[in-house]
């Protein structure tokens, strides 16, 4: 018994190789949601863009089963470790990159990118310079601002400070 157990421990595990292309379907899914909308040449360029994404992860997936079929790699989730490694910056940036997500069509594109820029610099920095953060994340959202909004008239969802800045910038 305790030999079929380290020789499963000395086994590559494929658990860990499997998180990014999960996380590219899911964000691919979610970006094919948001183009239904948008001018047809967008969507065919989106979906051409998408489907070989999909296709890429679905060749990674189906080689990493066969490795766990053939016996070549074991898939296996070490739960005492997954708390503590749940427990860091990354995670925290990947929680505030998913509400960014959420909260972008409710504070429209702007003001979601400045709090999102401000905190994911704050965080990954562990709080150092939070004004000077504030600053280049304000600067950055009035550039991005600029060139999508005014300048490409990007359909981008829309709050408060495209709202007041509207009426600033009438054509």
């Amino acid at each position: 018994m305790s030999n079929k157990k380290s020789e499963i421990n000395s086994k590559y595990n494929v658990a860990g190789e499997l998180l990014l292309p999960i996380f590219g379907i899911i964000f691919t899914t979610y970006y094919f949601s948001t183009i239904i909308d948008s001018p047809w040449t967008a969507q065919v360029n989106a979906v051409m863009v998408g489907l070989i994404l999909i296709i890429v992860c679905s060749i990674f997936f189906i080689r990493k089963l066969l490795e766990v079929i053939t016996d070549k790699a074991v898939f296996r989730v070490p739960y005492q470790k997954l708390l503590p490694a749940l427990k860091t910056q990354q995670t925290a940036f990947i929680i505030l990159t998913i509400g960014y997500l959420f909260f972008v069509e409710f504070f429209g594109y702007t003001l979601a990118t400045i709090f999102f820029l401000w905190s994911s610099m704050t965080l990954l920095d562990n709080g150092r310079r939070t004004f000077v953060k504030l600053l280049l994340a304000i600067t950055m959202g009035a550039v991005s601002y600029t060139v999508f909004i005014l300048m490409f008239e990007t359909r981008l969802p829309k709050g408060l400070i495209e709202e007041v800045l509207k009426g600033v910038f009438v054509k």
